[in-house]
């Protein structure tokens, strides 16, 4: 018997509308309360009954499109009340969304499918989590994914390279949220059973990614070098075997050392590689690799450019809804333009990216972006807005063993004090002395050089004119060294 009779007669009255009608005539609905009236009119037990059918249906009719309509079967037995059923599902459409770089769209049918395993889906439970972590920590909460993942690891007999790389994401997690293996139990622990799993299958994939891990961990805290060496060495394994985003992210962490290095030919070559990483694809890798090229450029003191692809990068997150790359494309953006003496332009990114860092709890962007709102507030005239800004910086730096950014909000306070209308000569000296003595430490060279001139300048105010032409000439022979472009606009 055929429905197109009825169909008609529906379709004639208002209620619904041709949608399709190639490859298959479809109908929807007119409007959302004509559908509602509809399906509430239903009793719950027939609203199963045909969910269930529908998902069925669905399957015996399109087997070779079950990957592609997985979101849509999922749901449908979702609504009949068989999350055993509806969880592969749910699953392989949040994969095949991840594939498609809709990172939100795909962490949201990886939580779903979580939520709906059973006791006697456990591996399933586990690869859901990793998803939802892998597509979700650019813009959502660490919290969450960290406990859907330690929750899921607590079951028995799981893969190991399943387990593995949950530890890695559990581990990658807490350490933006703040935490760091010295004084986290749950990091240090993470941290310790991903690699030591990787070593015991001897996969040199999942040995990597921990290494990587803490590569980026030991630049961050200021030791540039060796960090440096540990991702490039793990990135040696990981290109053509782990997952792109992984790969793309390692490597625009290593550029970023590279740059803070000065080592910009080896910065260089590492964002076109992981610019062919990201490819034509994840829109979200193609945004962190521009934001490691504008890293560079600021690096080089190219401060237009550094600003420009910025303000790219910001923009072009925000539309992603990917607030981990607004908050550090905000931290580039803010600290070009208050280079180049432009604080009321640097203002708003940077509040912008400061209020991110509370959603994403990307605790180790926030110690630059509330040092460089200091420096802002105190060039716009409100040096107690500016004081509590580096406070607070200072603070969280020391908290994190965050050595780089400890130097930054030094440097950064000791300019601004040096550039108030009645400046603190001594204060401003002191700071510029234990930023120097911190970037010596890292060998943070581009950042040496510049403390250097800044520190001349001062040493010249206060009366003493020979270490003020010892600091400008050590700082001009590093800068030609290394060929920075803005010494003489700093």
């Amino acid at each position: 018997m055929s429905a197109l009779p009825e169909l008609g007669n529906l379709e004639a009255s208002g209620l619904i509308e041709i949608a399709a009608l190639q490859p298959e005539l479809e109908y929807l609905f007119r409007h959302a309360l004509v559908q509602e009236a509809a399906y509430s009119s239903l009793l719950k037990q027939d609203r199963r009954t045909l969910h269930r059918v529908a998902a069925e249906t669905i399957l015996s009719l399109y087997p070779a499109r079950e990957r592609e309509l997985a979101g849509v079967v999922g749901m449908h037995f979702e609504q009949a009340g068989d999350g055993a059923r509806a969880a592969p599902y749910l699953l392989s459409a949040g994969e095949h969304a991840l594939e498609r770089f809709a990172n939100k769209e795909a962490a949201a049918f990886f939580r779903r499918a979580g939520a709906n395993a059973d006791v006697s889906q456990a591996d399933l439970k586990l690869r859901a989590a990793i998803g939802a972590a892998k597509a979700g920590w650019t813009y959502s909460t660490s919290g969450e994914d960290v406990e859907l993942l330690e929750g899921a690891l607590m079951a028995e007999d799981l893969p190991r390279r399943d387990v593995a790389e949950a530890y890695f994401w559990a581990a990658f997690l807490r350490r933006q949220r703040g935490e760091v293996p010295e004084t986290s139990p749950g990091l240090k622990a993470a941290l310790d059973r991903a690699a030591q799993i990787g070593h015991e299958i001897g996969d040199p994939t999942t040995a990597a990614l921990p290494k990587a891990f803490l590569g980026s961990y030991k630049s961050f805290t200021g030791n540039l070098s060796e960090g440096a060496r540990e991702m490039r060495e793990a990135l040696e394994v990981l290109e053509g075997t782990a997952d792109p985003v992984s790969t793309a992210m390692v490597s625009d962490f290593l550029a970023l050392t590279y740059a803070r290095l000065g080592e910009f030919a080896a910065a260089d070559a590492t964002i076109a590689r992981s610019r062919e990483i990201a490819g034509e694809g994840d829109e979200i890798s193609r945004v962190d690799v521009s934001i490691a090229a504008a890293a560079l450029a600021l690096e080089r003191g190219e401060l237009d450019q550094a600003s420009l692809l910025g303000k790219e990068c910001v923009q072009r997150a925000e539309e992603l809804g990917a607030y981990a790359c607004v908050v550090a494309s905000s931290v580039m953006y803010g600290a070009a333009t208050l280079a180049l003496n432009d604080a009321p332009s640097a203002k708003a990114p940077l509040e912008r990216g400061n209020e991110l860092c509370m959603v994403t709890n990307m605790a180790p962007m926030r110690t630059l972006i509330q040092g460089l709102l200091g420096s802002v507030r105190a060039q716009l005239g409100d040096l107690p807005g500016g004081v509590a800004g580096w406070d607070r910086s200072l603070a969280s730096a020391r908290e994190m063993h965050d050595r780089f950014g400890e130097a930054q909000t030094l440097w950064g306070r000791g300019r601004s004090v040096a550039r108030q209308p009645k400046p603190d000569w001594a204060a401003a000296l002191s700071d510029l002395d234990r930023a120097l003595a911190l970037f010596e430490a890292m060998e943070a060279r581009p950042s040496i050089s510049r403390v250097l001139h800044d520190r001349a300048e001062v040493l010249r105010a206060l009366g003493r004119t020979m270490e003020a032409e010892t600091a400008d000439g050590r700082s001009a022979a590093l800068g030609r060294e290394l060929g920075l472009k803005d010494r003489s606009r700093a």
